[in-house]
């Protein structure tokens, strides 16, 4: 009987097991590499974004991504001002299970002032907005509660404005509602602000109280018409207007309508509504802007 071809399938065996063995011991060195990595990612924030870390978040299971998110345990705040270390941390939240970023909510909240100061944050709001989107309403009620006592400031900043935004899209029907009252009562001065009119937008999709709020507006629609973004604003406070309210609005309007109509925002503005767009009909931007 020959005896070959067992040996050498029993070689093949051993071969393959080398293999997986080595395949096994690179990839348990690849993770440690890679945690290390993220952490030194969100203490010194001066390494490049580094890919690889953010491969293996999204591609190994639960346990292990918990295991390379806690390597950023103790360094969540410079991980979330750091230019390069906040894209990780966002990942981390993006692919953990909600409870799995509670040591990250805790983190954050372990000096409350640092709540507000993280919102008007270039790149610390991004954490907060990640949050707001992928965590549950009640691990974010402490944090949420913080941020509405600065509401007033913070819709209104270059950076807040985006973390107040993502209350109304993310947050419970209670804390609209509050957020809503903010707006409600500072109206008058957040109608001049291109960042406060984007949280006003989305007052008016979600606030409880939008009809009151697109009925308050009313008088400030012809001053926010032509801004990039207060435009938006105008479109949707006249889709809640009642017809009597909606005339009064288009009166308003109709005393800047040529103004309107030549620049590109308030052009918009004026095309949806009909009796304004009437009054433009076959008139040039040229035309418009020297009447």
């Amino acid at each position: 009987m020959c005896l070959l071809p067992l040996v050498e399938h029993h070689a093949l065996l051993q071969s393959q097991n080398r293999k997986q063995a080595c395949r096994g011991k690179t990839q348990k060195n690849q993770s440690k590499v890679f945690a290390w990595r993220a952490r030194l990612l969100a203490v010194s924030g001066t390494c490049p974004n580094d890919p690889k870390v953010v491969a293996t978040l999204e591609n190994c299971g639960d346990g292990e991504r918990f295991t390379l998110a806690l390597e950023l345990q103790g360094h969540v705040l410079a991980a979330a001002r750091s230019a390069c270390a906040n894209y990780v941390l966002q990942k981390i939240i993006q692919v953990l299970r909600p409870q799995a970023c509670q040591f990250i909510i805790d983190e954050i909240m372990k000096t409350p002032a640092d709540v507000p100061i993280l919102a008007r944050h270039q790149y610390g709001c991004r954490i907060l907005q990640r949050l707001l989107e992928h965590c549950q309403a009640q691990q974010m009620e402490g944090l949420v509660k913080l941020l509405l006592e600065d509401a007033t400031a913070l819709v209104r900043h270059n950076y807040g404005t985006f973390v107040m935004q993502q209350i109304f899209d993310f947050g419970t029907e209670v804390q609209r509602q509050q957020l809503g009252e903010c707006l409600f009562s500072t109206l008058g001065a957040m109608g001049n602000d291109e960042n406060a009119t984007q949280v006003l937008q989305k007052a008016l999709i979600h606030a409880p109280q939008k009809v009151a709020l697109a009925r308050a507006l009313v008088p400030q629609l012809a001053q926010i018409a032509r801004g990039r973004h207060s435009h938006h604003t105008v479109l949707a406070a006249v889709q809640l207007l009642s017809p009597e309210d909606l005339k009064r609005a288009s009166a308003l309007l109709s005393q800047k309508v040529q103004k309107l109509w030549a620049s590109r925002y308030g052009r918009l503005v004026v095309k949806a509504i009909p009796s304004l767009h009437d009054k433009c009909m076959g008139m040039t931007k040229r035309e418009a802007a020297a009447a």
